[in-house]
């Protein structure tokens, strides 16, 4: 009797376990692939910037309708970038590293019956052995692992907020390309229909004997090279329009209705210098760094307590084939005689102190390349100030230049050097004026600091 509810009970624990495995077993299903490459649609573009983790841009109301600010194409590249959102994925993939690192090893359940064969002349019965065996060793270290995983995800987290940075920059880099371009190509057409209309009226008057025929071939000269400048600059800024089209996950070619280029702050690119001093606890890659260090430190201290002996446990029913029942239970332990973990202990040793390293390395780095953005600020200041104050007198000689060559006066190249000289210089005061911003867009993502007062649409 006692030997049919022993392996009744048997059973009924093995149809439990199986039942209990079955229903806390994941599901497969499948996920195909996308078959045509996916866009995203200009009028359907997420604009709610209050989620985004950089103040100056959470603060962006964004109206699609409306010409778009370069904060405002910053905020849109953060809310919309497809690379963005495959790198938020990789959240997902550190939290259940986290979650598997937490979990304890599963107990063994052994069960094994034995029955007798022949004829022995003594009374026999079935055996049976049923084990339940558990190592504990993982309890020694499960802190150290989840505290490593928690660290870890605390380090992706940080690395795809300064990859929004990073998005954030490249958009803003590339909006002030492209509306340098922009203003660039319209000092251009300017001065082309004004070499049109000057080639026009010399014809006229070759036409009608007053002028030489060089003169109106060298207006052909100009406007020649000035449609030149303007297909090169047509290309550049197609190749930059590309680009913020990819940022924004939208189909290539598809038009955007940039405003104008903001304006610096003064007083935030000088609020901007203090944050030398705070980088440890501003630029997201710097603390990224600090939480892979934080997690190192874990992996070295659950190397350090696997080296102590690893302790497993188990507890057994048995019954032998002379019907003697037996209960037992056992320890197992690991001796840490020839390896101790002191192969791993070094490796995550020496990786604490590469990680060391990189980040005394990075924080060096950091400061010296915002040093040189003040310093190349200052200095596209001072030329921004002299190439403006030159202006007002090359553009007086080359109206004088032209009057003098109507009269003979000067020679047709006087007259073609001071005009190349005057759009020379209006260019050199557009690209200024570009290198300005991109300085400070820099200036701005290396700092953390919103260093832009409101664009004015234009």
């Amino acid at each position: 009797m006692k030997t049919s509810i022993t392996i009744r009970l048997a059973r009924g624990v093995t149809a439990l376990g199986l039942c209990g495995l079955l229903f806390s077993c994941a599901s497969y299903r499948p996920k195909p692939l996308p078959t045509q490459a996916q866009w995203n649609d200009r009028t359907q573009l997420h604009v709610d910037a209050r989620d985004i983790a950089l103040p100056a841009l959470a603060a962006q109301r964004i109206d699609l309708d409306a010409p778009w600010t370069m904060q405002a194409v910053a905020a849109l590249a953060v809310l919309n970038s497809p690379a963005l959102r495959d790198a938020r994925d990789e959240e997902g993939v550190a939290r259940a590293q986290a979650f598997a690192a937490g979990l304890l090893p599963d107990p063994q359940f052994i069960a094994s019956r034995q029955i007798p064969q022949g004829n022995s002349g003594s009374p026999t019965t079935t055996a049976y052995n049923l084990g339940l065996s558990l190592s504990v060793g993982r309890l020694i270290t499960r802190g150290a692992a989840v505290s490593a995983g928690r660290a870890h995800v605390r380090q992706v987290n940080l690395q795809i907020l300064w990859l929004e940075w990073q998005t954030a920059a490249a958009a803003e880099a590339d909006y002030v390309a492209i509306v340098g371009l922009r203003e660039r190509c319209a000092l251009l057409r300017a001065q082309r229909n004004a070499v049109l209309k000057r080639l026009h009226r010399d014809r006229s008057e070759q036409k009608a004997g007053t002028e030489p025929r060089t003169t109106a071939d060298a207006d052909l000269v100009d406007l020649q090279a000035l449609q030149q400048q303007l297909a090169a600059d047509a290309l550049q800024r197609q190749a930059r329009l590309a680009k913020l089209d990819a940022l924004l996950g939208l189909r290539p070619g598809t038009p955007l209705n940039l405003a104008g280029l903001p304006r610096p702050d003064p007083d935030a690119v000088r609020a901007a210098a203090a944050a030398l001093h705070h980088l440890g606890t501003i630029r997201p890659d710097l603390m990224a760094l600090q939480a892979g260090y934080q997690s190192q430190e874990q992996k070295l201290r659950e190397a350090v307590l696997s080296q102590f002996p690893s302790v497993g446990l188990s507890i057994s029913r048995t019954r032998d084939t002379s019907d003697v029942h037996t209960v037992g239970f056992g320890l197992t332990f690991r001796l840490p005689i020839f390896n101790g973990s002191r192969g791993a202990i070094a490796v995550q040793t020496a990786t604490r102190q590469a990680l060391y390293d990189a980040y005394a390395l990075r924080l060096r780095q950091s400061r010296a390349e915002i040093e040189q953005l003040f310093a190349d600020i200052r200095l596209l200041r001072q030329q921004h100030g002299m190439l403006r104050a030159a202006l007002p007198a090359l553009h007086a000689a080359a109206q004088a230049t032209d009057a003098a060559l109507r009269q003979g006066d000067v020679t047709l190249p006087q007259a073609q050097a001071q005009r190349r000289a005057l759009l020379d210089q209006r260019l050199a005061l557009e690209t200024n004026a570009q290198q300005l911003v991109q300085q400070t867009v820099a200036l701005q993502l290396l700092t953390g600091r919103g260093v832009f007062a409101p664009a004015n649409v234009r």
